[in-house]
């Protein structure tokens, strides 16, 4: 079966913003969190500037400081949207983390999940290099780590199964590539283990209207 595919409109972490953006081009407004948020880049790519933003991290310059892992510090249902880009694979206990993104939310969450299998990480561990720094094994402990290794299939039977578990439903779905792979567009739908970088997901709350509708 074939899978959706999004192309970034530039390269880089703006880029990646800007294509999740236009993913899910309906779903940008009221009160936003930005889960994992780093530096809050993403809050200026937003095409609402209306929006009420809040980014929240284990560090500043990050607005709120706290660690979903131990329960975001919001009442259920506070946010129009929750934003978790390449944010749970870093966390030990995934499951709950994913939890709270759904708790926190009144309408919708979007996630993205980076694909394991992909065929760069694929070449780099066949030539002996390492996948990425997140994936070391220091002398010196790691502040900031990845916690999980998984397919974009994976990724997907993950979200699905989860969402329903707390509320939620897959709304819109595919995987989102950079502009340089845009000409394998087709090659991409049809063989996403292998060519996309990320799989990403828009969750809609049960019982809510998608704003399309």
């Amino acid at each position: 079966m074939s899978m959706k595919v999004f192309v970034a409109p530039g390269a880089g972490e703006a880029g990646k913003f800007r294509g999740v953006i236009q993913a899910f081009p309906d779903v940008w407004k009221g009160i936003i969190l930005d889960v994992g948020c780093r530096s809050g880049n993403f809050k200026s790519q937003l095409p609402n500037k209306m929006v009420r933003y809040y980014g929240i991290d284990l560090f500043p310059p990050a607005t709120i400081i706290a660690n979903v892992e131990h329960g975001l510090p919001f009442k259920k249902a506070s946010f129009d949207v929750v934003v978790a880009l390449d944010v749970l694979e870093h966390t030990n206990d995934i499951h709950n983390a994913f939890g709270e993104l759904c708790r926190v939310a009144r309408g919708y969450v979007v996630i993205s999940l980076p694909n394991g299998y992909e065929l760069r990480s694929r070449l780099k561990f066949l030539l002996g290099h390492p996948i990425s720094g997140k994936y070391l094994l220091p002398t010196e402990p790691l502040l900031d780590r990845h916690r999980w290794l998984f397919s974009l299939r994976e990724a997907q039977a993950f979200t699905h199964t989860l969402s329903k578990q707390y509320g939620f439903k897959v709304e819109r779905e595919g995987c989102l590539i950079g502009p340089r792979r845009g000409f394998v567009r087709l090659a991409v739908s049809f063989h996403p283990n292998l060519l996309s970088p990320w799989y990403i997901a828009l969750l809609l709350k049960e019982g809510k209207i998608n704003s399309r509708g």
